[in-house]
């Protein structure tokens, strides 16, 4: 009994065929733990969950699982701005200077809450649940192979992806770089290139609690550059499945699958799938 599924990419209902038979991964885009989980993350997390279940209970003929799932879920503790995109505050920093509390203190504090509710849910957790905050010297390094490959530049110490080196970008979400309207959402920022263009690394000044060291100075990794580097490193440079809400479709993942295939050459997810929004009245 074959899985069928809507694949964003190719907007199209298509047969599921992993690429290494009889392993399947997959990666699904986690919480940002600045608040308690809600009916969206519910309404994400119970339908990949379904999915994975699937996978790890349908049979071959001789009655042996057709499948061996590797799934893997991040948690974003650092770099989600709060307009989503490259503008803004860190939504976890925001939250620990109106609670008076350390960022990571936070973090622990709606990471264990989320897990309770998605326990609560009976959902399965994930095989590997990666933080952003551990892995800066990969996504340091990704950032430094754009640059060095002519996708990249660096401006008063933050890095940008130059969206322009990169023509299939908007093949995810259908958007075009050269059709967004400049300063539409928020205002444009001087440093950049174009106003599609994205961070991948922010320059942090001393009052930042949450930064590292990198060749650019002080900073903090951009939001998107932590998914495409943390499913990689565990799932390999290609895998099979990348999910989440249909939110995330632009600018996350359509960011994500630019600054990848710029960094590796390689094809990233094969089969993208997002679940809809919870609608209320």
């Amino acid at each position: 009994m074959p899985l069928t599924v809507y694949n964003t990419l190719t907007r199209q209902k298509e047969t599921f065929e992993p690429i290494a038979p009889p392993k399947v991964a997959m990666y699904v885009c986690g919480p940002t733990v600045y608040g308690h989980a809600h009916l969206g993350h519910a309404k994400s997390y119970v339908s990949f969950d379904a999915i994975i279940r699937w996978l790890r209970y349908v049979r071959d003929e001789s009655g042996r699982p057709m499948y061996q799932v590797s799934y893997v879920q991040n948690i974003t503790d650092v770099g989600h701005l709060t307009d989503d995109a490259d503008e803004g505050e860190d939504k976890v920093i925001e939250e620990a200077r109106r609670r008076g509390l350390h960022p990571m203190a936070v973090v622990e504090t709606f990471l264990a809450s989320y897990l309770a509710d998605m326990d609560a849910l009976n959902l399965r957790r994930p095989d590997i649940m990666p933080r952003a905050s551990g892995h800066i010297p990969e996504q340091i390094e990704q950032a430094r192979e754009l640059i060095k490959r002519g996708n990249a530049y660096e401006v008063n110490g933050s890095v940008y992806f130059d969206v322009a080196s990169y023509p299939d970008y908007g093949k995810l979400s259908g958007r075009k770089f050269d059709q967004m309207e400049a300063g539409a959402r928020v205002a444009v920022n001087p440093d950049k290139r174009h106003p599609a263009d994205f961070a991948l690394w922010k320059r942090a000044d001393a009052s930042h609690i949450m930064r590292w060291p990198s060749p650019w100075g002080q900073g903090y990794p951009g939001w998107h550059l932590e998914c495409s580097v943390m499913s990689s490193k565990y799932l390999g440079e290609t895998f099979d499945i990348h999910g989440g809400g249909i939110e995330n479709q632009f600018p996350h993942h359509e960011c994500e699958i630019a600054q990848h295939e710029c960094a590796t050459g390689k094809p990233f997810a094969r089969y993208w799938m997002h679940n809809n929004m919870c609608t209320l009245n």
